[in-house]
């Protein structure tokens, strides 16, 4: 039975970094695009690329989870914007010691989504127009990071 937590603690770690790797990703993947629309998704592609490379069904026999995201359009508080791996593996080897029900697992990344070339750029746009100019005046601007 220790060997079967052991083994489930080392997994869950394994997911978890793997999740994070994927988080990363889909905090800043730019698809460079002049739309607006259309770039989390993108994201989201890249970053369950990024989250199968690390072949978490090889590494966790019988793996059965899938990554998912809580995307900026669709998320009420951005501080739950990131990526999320649900699993579930029998609570033990045998029917004997503990049974095979299912223990259910969740590794959640909250790392957020940065804006997109394409967001800042409507962003900068739209105080330009609110202080009367047009935005394809040359004007500097100070702004949060866009």
């Amino acid at each position: 039975m220790l060997y079967k937590i052991s083994i489930d603690a080392t997994s869950g770690f394994y997911i978890h970094y793997a999740n994070y790797m994927a988080s990363r990703t889909y905090l800043t993947v730019e698809n460079n695009s002049a739309n607006v629309s259309g770039a989390d998704n993108f994201a989201f592609e890249s970053a369950k690329q990024v989250f199968e490379s690390y072949k978490p069904e090889v590494m966790i026999k019988g793996f059965n989870g899938g990554i998912s995201v809580n995307d900026p359009e669709s998320t009420p508080n951005a501080l739950y914007v990131g990526t999320i791996v649900d699993y579930s593996v029998p609570f033990s080897f045998s029917e004997l010691i503990g049974g095979r029900d299912p223990v259910y697992y969740k590794s959640e990344s909250f790392l957020g989504r940065e804006p997109t070339r394409s967001e800042c750029l409507a962003r900068v746009c739209k105080v330009m127009q609110d202080l009367g100019a047009e935005c394809n005046t040359h004007i500097t601007f100070f702004d949060n990071g866009c």
